[in-house]
């Protein structure tokens, strides 16, 4: 007999998705029912993002929405905009479950109860994440997140992830392994390493660290790729340079996130290494590593940016660095330690900087990919997360970020093939599929 219908409602990061994924696995085998039609649900959960102010309003929004098109139904708030309301309340919200609390949603969403989860967010912040619980994938899903840690020990100046997630907590590494061992046996064969901060993995637990992670997993046979995203500059070491430049499943494909390259800027926003040690990396992996496609994110209108500061970041990125950049105007948060600096940037000329800077990146990444024209090269064709759409990627193309390639013709069922690229349409390729003779029925235009 089931206890009830519940929607889950997912904001924000891959972080998040996992989080979710995993809850509600673990409702599922409890005699919840899974649905997508709020209306028709008994209760809703709306795991959110509360990192700027624009996902706030978003989480605020997606409530209203959900208590208009449900108006009978037991509403729970979950993750970073609930742990970010500290004990407030919010209307048409039954429940607050904060980041740390997200084990108690089972008990919450049985008893119904307000009492249980309202507006209790834990002072202890943290995520919840069941390895026990394999989590759901679609038919024929070839890729799928892997969480490894959660929290951040760096203390940026513009970030609040460690208010809404706490400190760096590693997963043990095998209960890693145990999640990844049952992602790979039920058809994975892309795991996207994932974290707050993944190259400062095992470090609270004086573990073997990242490295040797990565090295256990690209033994195994049956997984193709491996990507890492979040890496902290200052944490890249020779060792993952090495690792990186020699081992086929990590795709040649780190996303590494500077914020800044001026130096008065990067120590503003309490980032370690300024821009002399920021570009000895940078060489180090373009020397070590000739074939990498490196992703980064900048934020620009930080308060007391100057023209010559922001010059900085345009010239590193008109250098060719960069596969993909992230750009991100300033978002002023009144608990962030930088919401005390002077200097605020006023916003036509943050505007203008945005523009500049996606510009300058727009024009390296369109020679980039003018340069792969006439390549063949492998690509993962999978769907979308609502199964209807095809999608491929190469293996410089993470999901959901960069891109991917879009073919004339699909094969009919997930997996990996070879292309030939022919050209480029905004941030995708273009591409034929190369079909053996013996596989072209396979094909579904």
């Amino acid at each position: 007999m089931t206890r009830g219908r519940v929607a889950f409602v997912v904001l924000g990061c891959a972080k998040n998705q996992v989080e979710a994924e995993s809850i509600s696995s673990h409702l599922s085998r409890g005699g919840w029912d899974m649905t997508a039609d709020i209306p028709t649900a008994d209760l809703v959960v709306v795991h959110s993002c509360g990192f700027l102010e624009s996902a706030r309003q978003e989480a605020t929004e997606t409530l209203h929405n959900v208590r208009r098109a449900a108006p009978e139904a037991f509403v729970v708030l979950t993750g970073c905009f609930a742990q970010f309301l500290n004990h407030k309340k919010i209307p048409g919200v039954d429940a607050i479950l904060g980041t740390g609390q997200l084990d108690r949603l089972p008990e919450v969403l049985l008893q119904r109860s307000s009492s249980v989860g309202r507006g209790r967010a834990s002072l202890s912040p943290a995520g919840y994440h069941d390895s026990k619980t394999p989590r759901p994938l679609r038919p024929g899903q070839l890729s799928a997140y892997l969480r490894i840690s959660e929290g951040c020990n760096h203390r940026c100046t513009f970030c609040i992830i460690p208010q809404l997630r706490g400190p760096l907590k590693s997963r043990a590494e095998s209960d890693i392994e145990e999640e990844a061992r049952d992602l790979v046996g039920r058809g994975v064969r892309e795991l996207v390493i994932i974290s707050q901060d993944t190259t400062d993995f095992g470090a609270d637990r004086r573990g073997r660290g990242l490295v040797p992670l990565v090295k256990r997993l690209a033994a195994w046979t049956d997984l193709r790729w491996i990507r890492l995203l979040y890496a902290y500059p200052s944490e890249v070491g020779n060792d993952l340079i090495g690792l990186l430049a020699n081992e086929p499943k990590l795709c040649g494909y780190l996303d590494m996130p500077l914020q800044h390259m001026s130096d008065t800027i990067l120590k503003a926003m309490g980032r370690e290494w300024g821009q002399v040690r920021t570009r000895a990396l940078l060489d180090r992996l373009r020397k070590g590593v000739p074939h990498l496609a490196l992703r980064t994110t900048f934020i620009v209108g930080f308060p007391g940016e100057t023209d010559d500061d922001f010059n900085e970041v345009l010239d590193v990125v008109n250098e060719g660095y960069f596969e993909h950049v992230g750009v991100f105007p300033y978002s002023f948060e009144t608990r962030s330690p930088s919401a005390r600096l002077p200097g605020l940037v006023p916003p036509e000329k943050v505007a203008e900087r945005w523009q500049r800077l996606l510009d300058a990146h727009q024009r390296v990444k369109k020679a980039k990919d003018e340069s792969r024209h006439g390549q063949r090269i492998e690509v993962l064709v999978d769907h979308d997360p609502s199964g209807s759409l095809r999608e491929a990627r190469a293996a410089h193309q993470a999901p959901e970020v960069d891109g991917g390639i879009l073919l004339k013709s699909f094969p009919a069922t997930p997996g990996f093939y070879t292309v030939r690229v022919t050209g480029t349409e905004g941030i995708h390729l273009r591409g034929d599929l190369m079909i053996q003779e013996g596989r072209r029925k396979a094909v579904a235009a």
